[in-house]
């Protein structure tokens, strides 16, 4: 049980709110995009090794690249496969260029098709609010693109003001870095003293590192990690859950939870969708 009064609550998107499906790198949403992209810079450029880039190691890309965005994974694609020799991530580097733009303009159409909520999300940010956590806010490397489709699709759009949807646009420094997490908090307009009060939910153990360096307190799920795996890293979360029941359980919204976590809710939720046209 949480033993002291949340003031706030501040989200990542893929894989705490959104379920990228990361336990298959074969369907996983991000990495389907990204390969496709880089399979057709390859052939594009008559690049062999990135046309032969395979399930595995496009996924590993992602998980080894030293800060968490699109550029950073296929930087670590471009180190494994001879295109690069520099660590030092080259943004302006054409290439780079061309497979962000395939990849952001594919995922865009998974996203609307195939993006659907981390099983009982939903529930648990609406129960959350209700429950007088109210002052809610998002910190994702995500483009505000995709944040603005997952939210109208799930319906929470309303739980989060503009003002308080801090996106890849928003930064220079991602994660781990903690700039995001410092200007997501900032926008909740809480006493500095209260930074640990303020709970941050995250799957990435450079997420948890960000949050971390940011004085939250932080909530790590395990759709991507195992419990271990996260408790082991450097920076470890305050309080793993492996489901958001848990976190119902022990944020003590677990009533309010379950009256959220309804079939006929997500039925209502799909009809806005679809009424809105996403």
């Amino acid at each position: 049980m949480i033993n002291f009064k949340v003031e706030g609550a501040i989200f990542d998107i893929d894989d705490t709110l959104l379920d990228n499906k990361s336990s298959n790198p074969e369907t996983a949403l991000h990495e389907r995009a990204r390969l496709v992209a880089v399979h057709e810079i390859g052939k594009r450029h008559s690049i062999q090794k990135l046309i032969e880039l395979s399930i595995q190691d496009n996924s590993n890309a992602f998980l080894n690249a030293p800060v968490h965005t699109l550029e950073a994974a296929v930087w670590e694609i471009f180190l494994m496969t001879g295109v690069a020799d520099s660590r030092a991530i080259n943004s302006t580097h054409p290439l780079l260029k061309e497979i962000v733009t395939i990849k952001d303009k594919l995922y865009k159409d998974i996203l609307l098709h195939e993006g659907e909520e981390v099983p009982g999300a939903v529930a648990f940010v609406r129960a959350l609010a209700i429950s007088g956590v109210d002052k809610l806010a998002i910190a994702s490397t995500a483009i505000r693109r995709d944040i603005d489709i997952f939210l109208m699709k799930t319906g929470l759009k309303p739980l989060f003001p503009e003002y308080r949807i801090k996106s890849k646009e928003s930064t220079t420094h991602p994660k781990p870095n903690p700039e995001i997490f410092n200007i997501a908090f900032i926008s909740l307009n809480i006493l500095e003293q209260m930074r640990g009060q303020v709970c941050a939910f995250e799957d990435d153990p450079r997420g948890v590192m960000a949050a971390k360096s940011a004085g939250l307190f932080t909530c790590a799920i395990t759709t991507r990690f195992s419990k271990d795996f996260l408790l082991s890293r450097e920076a470890p979360p305050d309080l793993v859950a492996e489901s958001f029941q848990e976190f119902a359980e022990y944020f003590d919204i677990k009533d309010a939870f379950n009256s959220f976590n309804k079939p006929e809710i997500g039925s209502n939720y799909r009809a806005n969708r679809d009424a809105s046209g996403l």
